[in-house]
Formats: structure tokens, C-alpha cells, sequence
């Protein structure tokens, strides 16, 4: 069953998420962000990013202020997302495109209402192949059963 919660209104996948992941695992990796990111751990939370409370730590991200403020939910339904203008969103995606996240691609996909596909495709992408438990996008290996994660 997909959770519907995780999918990011900007396209990139919530579950996948340092933050995201740091505080539904509660573990090794809540201390690994804490202290790479300089962020007590008392202030990581999050629950993805369509059920964001003020608590939440993405409640603060620069793309969910943005669109809260223009009142759309997804980047898609700005004129600037179509006219591959706004450059805070161009400069996002290009550095995710380099890793092999294409938020462009997964936007669209959602605007055509893939979005329980699309979440299963991820869910399945963001876990390790060693023990199958959730992984983020940061850490470099998994923090479940320690096994370093391959691109």
C-alpha cells in the first residue's frame, strides 16, 4: 500500500528524504543527520510532505512556501514550472538530475495521476538491496544493516 503522504509537491520522493527518513527510523541515522546537519534531533521531524504540520521540519522548505503562497499544492500548476522559468526550481532539479532524480519527469507523471505507480516505483527504488529496509537519499550506506549503498 503506497502512502500517499510522501509524495513531494515539488516531485521528489518524500520517503527517500534525510529528514523524512531520520525521523521515522529513530536511530542510527536520527544521529547521523543530527550531527551532519547540525540539527538537534529534538527538531527533526517530519511526516512527508502532503501531511506537514508547523512541527514539521519541511514545513519550512523554500518550495513549500512558495507554493503555499501562490495557492497551488504541486510546482506543476505554476506558470514558471511550465515555462522552465523560475530558477530556484531549475537550479533544484538540475542538482537532483545529476544524481538521477528527475523532479521534472515525476511531477508530470503525478499531474497525469500516476501517483500510486510512481510511489510504488519509489518506495521499491529507496530501499537497500542487502535487508530491504527504507533508505535516504544521504548517509551512503544503509543504516539498518551498515552495508554500504551503490548508486
Amino acid at each position: 500500500m503506497v502512502d500517499v503522504s510522501l509524495v513531494g509537491r515539488c516531485g521528489l520522493y518524500c520517503g527517500a528524504c534525510g529528514i523524512y527518513r531520520a525521523y521515522q527510523d529513530n536511530g542510527a541515522f536520527l544521529e547521523y543527520v543530527s550531527k551532519s546537519w547540525n540539527i538537534p534531533k529534538e527538531k527533526i521531524h517530519c511526516n512527508g510532505c502532503m501531511a506537514l504540520t508547523p512541527e514539521c521540519s519541511g514545513s519550512g522548505c523554500e518550495r513549500v512556501r512558495c507554493l503555499d503562497g501562490k495557492g497551488y499544492k504541486f510546482c506543476f500548476e505554476c506558470p514558471s514550472f511550465k515555462e522552465r522559468s523560475c530558477e530556484k526550481y531549475e537550479k533544484l532539479a538540475s542538482r537532483y538530475l545529476e544524481r538521477g532524480e528527475d523532479m521534472r519527469a515525476s511531477l508530470i507523471r503525478i499531474e497525469m495521476g500516476e501517483v500510486n505507480v510512481w510511489l510504488e516505483e519509489q518506495d521499491k527504488r529507496w530501499r537497500c538491496p542487502s535487508c530491504g529496509h527504507p533508505i535516504s537519499w544521504f548517509g551512503g550506506k544503509c543504516f539498518n544493516c551498515g552495508k554500504p549503498l551503490i548508486d
